[in-house]
């Protein structure tokens, strides 16, 4: 498992699952800054995706993980920004190939469809996959279409 890695992790309401995934960067001890509603502030997804987005943007964190009702909206929001592929990831299989073929740097997950007991795994999954070097290129060309 790497370690030293940090996250930045928002959420717009606590949840078993979000309980989970904090419990989990607690106990493998990653240093994270927390966001929205898990920290006791505010609960506007739009802005939570966005203070998650900006951390893995200009490098306060190296990845982020953000949670809302479906995964879908904070990860439009946090696609916005430039370098940042966010990707909605509520299984171990999805995490594993957003990471290998994407480099996704921030993972989304919904409240609504992702068990706790499957959140440690879809968290561990995407840290733990490295990109497909085949895939480097069109990576690259993501960025290369931002504007």
């Amino acid at each position: 498992m790497k370690k030293d890695i940090s996250f930045s992790i928002g959420s717009d309401a606590v949840s078993a699952s979000v309980i989970k995934a904090k419990e989990f960067l607690d106990k493998s001890n990653y240093k994270y800054i927390s966001h929205g509603s898990i920290s006791g502030g505010k609960s506007n997804w739009v802005e939570i995706a966005k203070n998650v987005a900006q951390d893995v943007q200009n490098g306060v964190s190296d990845y982020g993980i953000i949670f809302c009702a479906t995964g879908t909206g904070v990860s439009i929001v946090a696609n916005k920004f430039k370098g940042i592929r966010a990707a909605l990831c509520n299984n171990k299989e999805i995490a594993i190939a957003a990471r290998k073929w994407n480099d996704a740097n921030i993972l989304t997950m919904g409240m609504m469809s992702v068990k706790e007991e499957d959140v440690e795994e879809i968290i561990l999954s995407w840290i733990n996959t490295g990109v497909d070097t085949s895939e480097l290129k069109n990576i690259q060309s993501i960025g290369e279409i931002e504007s």
